[in-house]
């Protein structure tokens, strides 16, 4: 009995630890501050221009906007521009994007995986054959916007932020 309580006290921390994260009001602030950088950035970013390619039949949905690295829970200046789709029911959701760094034409990495509430995992990689790695990701999104940040097996902390729009 005493093994049993311990084990379900262990899965509840677990449980309980990112999801304390992802309701913390730090994050409202840092959203913030970011807007503030991006306003003054904004010029740089409007110069991009997003690829214009036919939605998959699979998805019910698309989303645009920036990323960059996330260091000791702080955002800072994003990296580069990412553009995807999604297919999202009420409780879960698969999407697939491809993202590279400012003034860069073409997608040069992509990102995969499913996203259940709050809690994102699946693949990242250079290209969709070879050179990948796994990730797990936390963040929330509203009718609109969209703030995830995500944590590969190899590699920095990143985070992603943006709109996006259902069909």
């Amino acid at each position: 009995m005493k093994k049993l309580l311990v084990v379900l006290g262990v899965c509840f921390l677990l449980a309980a630890m990112p999801i304390s994260l992802s309701v913390s009001t730090p994050t409202l602030k840092l959203g913030s501050r970011l807007n503030k950088l991006l306003d003054n950035e904004k010029s740089e970013i409007e110069e991009i221009s997003l690829p214009a390619y036919d939605p998959p039949e699979w998805a019910n949905g698309e989303f645009a906007g920036v990323w960059g690295l996330d260091i000791w829970g702080e955002w800072h200046f994003p990296a580069g521009w990412m553009f995807g789709y999604y297919k999202r029911t009420t409780s879960w959701g698969y999407f697939y994007a491809g993202f590279a760094d400012f003034g860069v034409e073409n997608a040069t990495w992509f990102i995969q995986g499913y996203f259940l509430g709050p809690f994102m995992f699946g693949s990242l990689g250079e290209n969709e054959y070879a050179n990948d790695t796994l990730f797990v990701g936390i963040g929330r999104y509203n009718e609109t916007d969209f703030h995830w940040r995500m944590m590969g097996e190899v590699g920095p902390t990143f985070f992603t932020e943006g709109e996006h729009t259902k069909y």
